[in-house]
């Protein structure tokens, strides 16, 4: 006879169920083991070889990016006033400094201007100021000029720029070069399962069968005879006899099982564990920016491009 809580009991739940959990259980482990082969083979170079057992021991120095830009350190603008600026191109030894010099031209012969000097340990000339200007039709572009002071044998020269109301002043640009750790710059996987839902559905039923046929056949079947004569009438009887019976039954009984499992998994990106996000903090200090040893021509002048960009600007 059909028991379904039987039935029932026959299905192995901890294997069906517990088999799923564990799929869940693993998934989230190799999750975690490609988290830390991502830390470390993107985020850090090998560490040290043990020399006794050839395997790696822990990690090396982070990996990072490193690339160079122009910084802007003076912005392209347009003066306003005409302006004379004098450079150092000798400068000299024996002056005094904070000392008045005359500015005279390159042979001496007439005085131009009058300024005060800062010098160096060894009276060399670093900065000279103009305080006073007497021809200034003798200070042309481009051109060098002496300084005379008294009391001193020094031979300075000075290259005289000038820069006329209007002029376009070119942007000053420095090489820098910084350096970011690579995984400052990327997510880092952390992938967690949120939730898992597990429908687990069994559909038993039970068909049973009973066939019964009985099969009587009677026969009579005799072989007597009797007869009677007289009076000119004659008569015969024969009797024949046979009796049988045959009873057939048939019985059955079908179960059908339908089973269905329905697992859904929902994985999200985790939060960062507070042990990583102190790495990634200490990354990001040590994130640094320097000025590279580039050419006078890279500090002073700005790219091509940049100058194309602001003439038209100041046009």
């Amino acid at each position: 006879m059909f028991n379904p809580a039987e039935e029932i009991s026959s299905i192995d739940f901890s294997a069906i169920i517990g088999g799923a959990l564990n799929a869940v259980v693993n998934a989230q482990r190799e999750s975690a083991e490609t988290t830390v082969n991502f830390v470390r083979s993107v985020g850090f170079k090998p560490g040290e070889v043990d020399p006794n057992t050839g395997d790696t021991v822990g990690v090396g120095d982070p990996i990072c990016v490193t690339f160079s830009y122009d910084k802007e350190v003076s912005p392209s603008q347009v003066q306003g006033t005409r302006e004379i600026k004098l450079d150092v191109t000798a400068a000299g030894s024996g002056y005094s400094d904070k000392k008045t010099v005359i500015i005279k031209t390159d042979d001496n012969s007439k005085d131009i201007a009058e300024a005060e000097i800062k010098v160096n340990s060894e009276g060399a000339i670093t900065k000279v100021s103009l305080t006073k200007v007497f021809d200034e039709t003798l200070l042309e572009n481009n051109k060098t000029v002496s300084v005379a002071q008294e009391g001193s044998s020094g031979s300075a020269k000075l290259k005289v720029t000038v820069i006329e109301a209007g002029t376009p002043v070119p942007a000053v640009y420095q090489k820098m070069q910084i350096e970011v750790p690579i995984l400052t710059m990327m997510p880092i996987p952390f992938i967690k399962i949120d939730y898992t839902d597990i429908e687990f559905n069994v559909k038993i039923n039970s068909v049973s069968t009973t066939n019964t046929s009985d099969i009587s056949k009677s026969n009579v079947d005799s072989d007597s005879n009797f007869g009677y004569k007289g009076w000119g009438f004659k008569a015969s009887t024969n009797l024949k006899t046979s009796v049988s019976h045959q009873k057939k039954s048939t019985s059955g009984e079908e179960v059908k099982k339908d089973y269905s499992l329905n697992i859904k998994v929902h994985a999200v990106q985790d939060d960062i564990p507070s042990g990583m996000s102190r790495i990634l903090d200490i990354l990001e200090d040590s994130i640094s920016t320097k000025a590279l040893p580039a050419s006078s021509s890279a500090q002073s002048e700005q790219p091509a491009d940049k100058q194309q960009k602001n003439s038209g600007e100041n046009k």
